[in-house]
């Protein structure tokens, strides 16, 4: 049995309209941009550097080494016993390892919309 206000996912489609689509056991469907899921990867190599970055003084001039056109895509998914979602990338990235509840608490059909101002 499930604890409160835990949700698994009944349905997860690598490529659905550019997005990673998961169906949710209370019905609800998200769709994940992609660069957004790899962006927050929960692995420790990506924490690590996300807390560098946060860390770092602010550099006004920065070079730019390389450049890329490329969209980052998954290119395989595979379940992690019952808590998690294994994401391997098209940029070659494969230790992430995305909890149930975080996927949950990513997706953008649940967050809570800013309304916007009327003028």
């Amino acid at each position: 049995m499930a604890a409160p206000g835990t949700f698994y996912p009944v349905e997860i489609q690598r490529d659905y309209q550019g997005k990673m689509r998961v169906l949710w056991d209370d019905g609800h469907e998200c769709l994940y941009p992609y660069d957004n899921l790899r962006k927050v990867c929960p692995c420790a190599t990506c924490r690590d550097l996300r807390a560098q970055q946060h860390q770092a003084p602010a550099n006004p001039f920065q070079v730019v080494t390389t450049v890329t056109t490329q969209e980052v895509h998954p290119v395989h998914l595979s379940p992690v016993g019952n808590y998690a979602l294994h994401i391997e990338w098209s940029d070659g990235h494969r230790t992430g390892i995305y909890p149930w509840d975080m996927l949950r608490n990513l997706c953008p059909e649940l967050r809570p919309v800013t309304p916007s101002a009327t003028p």
